[in-house]
Parts: structure tokens; C-alpha cells; sequence
């Protein structure tokens, strides 16, 4: 049953431009060394994921090469909530410097989403 979630990663990674796949193994490197913002996805693959996927690829058009976006692998979600203190998925966190900024849990609309960025980002380069 892993390989086929780790399938479906890799299938909507492979269609995605905007979302890389992260596990244990990369987290250092890809979020918390990153200088540019993270949107962190904690998210299972269940049937609400391309809905959110498609929501996330539409808002994140927008901010280009300043924000990348994470997925976090299935295999690795369990222990990134434990390290990360999350009690549900799922979960959406901004990093700028390697540290957490924001959070929603639950399921996300596009504008909840856009207005956490914005306010998280505005942070960023100074708090306009």
C-alpha cells in the first residue's frame, strides 16, 4: 500500500510545477535551510487531496520563484506531526528562515489561503 501512495506522490508531482515531495531525509535541507519562503503541506492522500492540491497550484501561481512548496511524503507524515506539534491534517505552515510563521489546520479555501501568505510574506520583507 506504500508504493501506491508514494505513486500517487510522485503522479501529481510529476504534473505539478509548483510542489516538491519532502520526506524525513529532506526536511533540513528543503524547508528549514531554504532561504526563500515555505508553504509546508501536511496533507494525506485521501479524496478531498486534488481539490486542495488544485487550490494551492492556483494561489501559488502568483508568487512564483518567492515561495516554494513542500509536500510532505505519506510515509512521513506521522512523525512530522509529532516533530512539528500537529494535531490533524490537513495542515498548511509558512517557514521564512527556517522557522514556522503561520499554520491552518483543516481543509482550505483560496482566499484563507492567499490571506495567510500575503500577511506571512508582507512579514517577510518588512511587514508593509
Amino acid at each position: 500500500m506504500k508504493s501506491d501512495k508514494h505513486n500517487c506522490d510522485s503522479e501529481v508531482l510529476s504534473s505539478n510545477e509548483f510542489i516538491r515531495s519532502i520526506g524525513a531525509d529532506s526536511f533540513q535541507k528543503e524547508v528549514l535551510e531554504e532561504s526563500r519562503s515555505v508553504l509546508v503541506l501536511c496533507m494525506h492522500r485521501d479524496s478531498e487531496f486534488q481539490g486542495q492540491i488544485d487550490i494551492i497550484e492556483g494561489v501559488c501561481r502568483n508568487y512564483g520563484e518567492r515561495l516554494k512548496v513542500c509536500l510532505i511524503e505519506e510515509e512521513f507524515i506521522e512523525a512530522f506531526k509529532k516533530k512539528v506539534n500537529i494535531k490533524g491534517t490537513p495542515t498548511f505552515m509558512i517557514f521564512i528562515g527556517g522557522t514556522e510563521k503561520g499554520r491552518i489546520l483543516g481543509q482550505v479555501e483560496q482566499q484563507t489561503l492567499e490571506d495567510l501568505l500575503s500577511r506571512t510574506l508582507s512579514l517577510d520583507r518588512g511587514g508593509k
